[in-house]
C-alpha cells in the first residue's frame, strides 16, 4: 500500500509516521511519500523520517519528492496537510485582523477566512492532479480550516474525502481519561462544524454520563485541562460539552483582549519555535539521534504554549501528549478501518445528507461517524439545541460564502461572509479586513483579478 503526505516537511509529520510505526499491525504501508514544494524543509524533515523508520527496521521504504504527480501517482491514500502563504501568511492573517479590533485565529474568524481564500485555490490544483493520476485514491484532508477545505473539494472535484480535525478526538481522549475507560469504550454524540460543535452524549456500556460528568465539571477539568476555558456555569446551562475553539464565541471579549496583550501572535509563536527547530536539525545533521531528542523537546513546547496566550491559561495546565496521540490515533485509525474494512466510529467532516435538517444536504459537517472501506457514514445526532442552532446556521452560510468567493475571485461575496459572522459582525470592518487580505496576500490571491483596483471598490 503507498501513502502520500502532501505537505510533507510539516514539522507534525514525524509525529504521523511515529504512528505508522506503532501501528504497522494493522496498517500494512509498503510505500511511504513524503511531497512538499519547499526542497529544503523537505531534506531536513525526510531525513528525520527515514532515521526514525531505520530504528525500527525500515518496515517501509520512504521516498523525497518535489514533484507532485510523482507523488500522488499509484496511491492509496493522500493525506494533506498545507499552508499556502506558508507561516508568514499565518501571522498576516492575524495581525491584520488585530489591527482592526477582532480576532484573527488562524482557523476562526477573520484568520480562517483568509486563509480559506488562498487555500481553498492551492488544494482545488492539487485535486485534479490527483484525479488525473490516482482517481481511486482516498483523500483525507488536515489542510486547515478543515471543514472549509473538505467541503470546497467535495463540492468541486470528484474525489473520495474525507477531512479530518484532531480536536475532537482530543476530546474524546480527554473524557475517556476523566472516566477511567479506553477509548474505544466511549461513545460521544458530537455534532457541529469544524471547530464549532459540541457533545451532547456521552455513553459508556449505554449508560450517559453527560450528567456525571457536568454535575463533576470541577473534577472533569482538572483531569481534562483544556475545558477550564469554559466556566461551571456556561456548560451547566448549555447542557452540552463545546469544543474548545467555542472559546472565541464564548468569551470573545476575553479572548480578544487577552490576544491584544500578548507579545506575540499565536503564528508568531510558531513562526520562532519552527526556525529554531529547524536550524537546530540543520546543525546537529550528523547526528540524528540528537536530533530526535531536539524535535521532541521542540514540539513538547508547541504543545505547551497552545492556545495559552487566548485563554490565559498556565503553560503547565495543557494536554500535549493527550493532543498529539488524538492527531496520530485518528490518521491511524482512518487507514486501518478503510484498508482493513473494520467498522469505527470516527469524528469525521463530512455530508450532511440530512443529519442536521437545520442545515443542506451538500453542506460539510463534523459528526460521529461509523467509517470503513465503504467511506463515513454520519451518524444521527438528534435535535440541535435551540441555544447552538443560531449560531451553527449563521456559520455555516460564512462557510458557503467564503467558499464562492474562494473560487469565483467574488470580493462582495468575501465581504458578506465576514459581516455576519459573529466574531467580525460589521460591514464597515468587514470590508476594511478584505482589503488588507487583498492587498497583503495579492501573490497567494489571483483568482480576485487586479487588487489594486478591486480591493478597494
Amino acid at each position: 500500500m503507498k501513502l502520500t503526505l502532501i505537505g510533507g516537511a510539516g514539522v507534525r509529520v514525524p509525529l504521523m509516521v511515529e504512528g505508522l510505526i506503532r501501528w504497522k499491525g494493522e496498517v500494512c504501508i509498503e510505500e511511504l511519500v513524503l511531497y512538499d514544494s519547499n526542497a529544503e524543509k523537505l531534506s531536513i524533515i525526510g531525513e528525520l523520517v527515514r532515521h526514525i523508520v531505520s530504528n525500527e527496521g525500515n518496515p517501509f521504504q520512504v521516498k523525497l519528492t518535489t514533484e507532485l504527480r510523482e507523488a500522488v501517482q499509484g496511491a492509496d491514500f493522500i493525506y494533506t496537510a498545507i499552508r499556502s502563504g506558508g507561516e508568514k501568511g499565518r501571522v498576516i492573517d492575524e495581525r491584520v485582523a488585530l489591527k482592526h479590533g477582532v480576532i484573527g485565529q488562524e482557523t476562526t474568524g477573520a484568520g480562517g477566512f483568509a486563509m480559506a481564500l488562498r487555500t481553498i485555490p492551492a488544494m482545488l490544483e492539487i485535486a485534479r492532479v490527483i484525479e488525473e493520476t490516482a482517481p481511486e485514491a482516498w483523500v483525507i484532508n488536515f489542510t486547515n480550516p478543515s471543514g472549509l477545505i473538505t467541503e470546497a473539494l467535495q463540492k468541486y472535484t470528484k474525489l473520495k474525502m474525507i477531512g479530518i480535525c484532531d480536536a475532537p478526538s482530543s476530546m474524546k481522549i480527554g473524557i475517556a481519561h476523566y472516566l477511567k475507560q479506553k477509548e474505544e469504550d466511549v461513545y460521544i454524540n458530537y455534532f457541529g462544524l469544524n471547530h464549532l460543535g459540541w457533545v451532547n452524549k456521552v455513553l459508556v456500556n449505554g449508560t450517559n454520563q453527560m450528567l456525571s460528568i457536568l454535575n463533576n465539571y470541577d473534577e472533569f477539568i482538572e483531569v481534562y485541562p483544556h475545558m477550564k476555558c469554559f466556566s461551571n456555569q456556561l456548560v451547566t446551562s448549555l447542557n452540552l460539552l463545546p469544543n474548545e475553539y467555542l472559546f472565541y464565541y464564548y468569551y470573545q471579549n476575553q479572548a480578544l483582549l487577552n490576544m491584544k496583550n500578548s507579545t506575540n501572535t499565536r503564528g508568531e509563536q510558531i513562526v520562532k519555535l519552527n526556525r529554531s527547530l529547524l536550524e537546530q536539525l540543520k546543525e546537529n545533521k550528523g547526528d540524528m539521534a540528537r536530533s530526535l531528542c531536539i524535535y521532541n523537546e521542540v514540539m513538547n513546547e508547541r504543545n505547551s504554549t497552545y492556545m495559552t496566550a487566548e485563554t490565559g491559561s498556565d503553560e503547565n495546565e495543557t494536554l500535549g501528549e493527550m493532543e498529539s496521540e488524538g492527531y496520530e490515533g485518528l490518521a491511524m485509525s482512518i487507514l486501518s478501518s478503510i484498508f482493513k474494512n473494520k467498522k469505527k466510529e470516527l469524528i469525521l467532516n463530512v455530508k450532511n445528507n440530512g443529519v442536521i435538517p437545520e442545515l443542506e444536504h451538500e453542506d460539510v459537517i463534523e459528526v460521529t461517524c461509523l467509517l470503513d472501506n465503504n467511506g463515513p457514514k454520519p451518524l444521527a445526532v438528534g435535535e440541535v439545541p435551540s441555544s447552538v442552532k443560531g449560531l451553527l446556521v449563521t456559520i455555516k452560510e460564512y462557510e458557503r460564502l467564503t467558499i464562492e468567493a474562494a473560487v469565483e475571485g467574488d470580493i462582495e461575496k468575501a465581504v458578506m461572509a465576514l459581516t455576519i459572522h459573529p466574531l467580525v459582525n460589521s460591514n464597515t470592518i468587514a470590508r476594511d479586513v478584505v482589503n488588507d487580505y487583498l492587498a497583503q496576500h495579492k501573490e497567494y490571491l489571483p483568482q480576485f483579478g487586479d487588487l489594486g483596483e478591486k480591493a478597494n471598490v
